[in-house]
């Protein structure tokens, strides 16, 4: 089952991805044709996506209507709601849905078992590794390489790559032209660290010759 190389699409839904979405990084819509084009780049050259998506019910702990945008967040990629809806291009590939509750290792093996497959981990937390499923399916699939992307990148893409990092052996790209931060730090500090982490970071237009 093993893939050389997958795609990590981060949480490029519309709440994060639009000005008008619920809780925007800003500049999030000026990245979104490379996104698109990272995504379109994966599935026609026989690359899997794998993509981690914010999948909010009424009640969930980092819902508060008092957020102090640590811990807790306004409304946001409540389920089934437009806010949820990933943007930009997406394939005709049917993409398979990893819900936040443990699935056996025979559903999960089934989920990506397909030459090349097109996922959504859905997640409560920022953490995409807190879905009880995400650390065993990358173990599962012990890829070579990821290719990560989408936002934001001082966050949710951080802890990607921290995830990746602790399971170990894969090499980890970062497009720098696909990836937006919330500006607690700048852009440019935390790719710095993540190069820091063994991280290469390449552009969009790299990846037709490193892939």
């Amino acid at each position: 089952m093993r893939k050389k190389t997958v795609f990590i699409d981060v949480d490029t839904q519309y709440d994060f991805m639009r000005p008008e979405g619920r809780l925007y990084v800003p500049g999030a819509e000026g990245i979104i044709d490379n996104v698109s084009e990272a995504r379109r780049f994966a599935l026609d050259n026989g690359y899997s996506i794998i993509a981690s998506s914010d999948w909010h019910e009424e009640g969930n702990k980092e819902l508060s209507d008092a957020p102090d945008f640590k811990n807790t967040y306004p409304p946001h990629c409540m389920a089934d709601k437009p806010g949820s809806e990933r943007v930009g291009y997406l394939g005709e590939l049917p993409i398979g849905i990893v819900p936040d509750e443990r699935l056996s290792d025979d559903e999960l093996a089934e989920l990506i078992c397909g030459k090349k497959f097109h996922i959504v981990i859905r997640k409560e937390e920022l953490d995409v590794f807190s879905n009880p499923n995400t650390a065993r399916l990358v173990e599962m699939l012990r890829p070579d390489k990821a290719v990560v992307f989408g936002v934001a990148l001082d966050v949710c893409v951080r802890q990607v790559v921290e995830g990746l990092n602790r399971i170990g052996g894969i090499k980890v790209y970062l497009l720098r032209d696909a990836v937006k931060g919330l500006g607690i730090t700048t852009d440019e500090q935390v790719i710095e660290e993540l190069r820091g982490k063994g991280v290469e970071v390449i552009s969009v237009a790299d990846l037709e010759k490193k892939f």
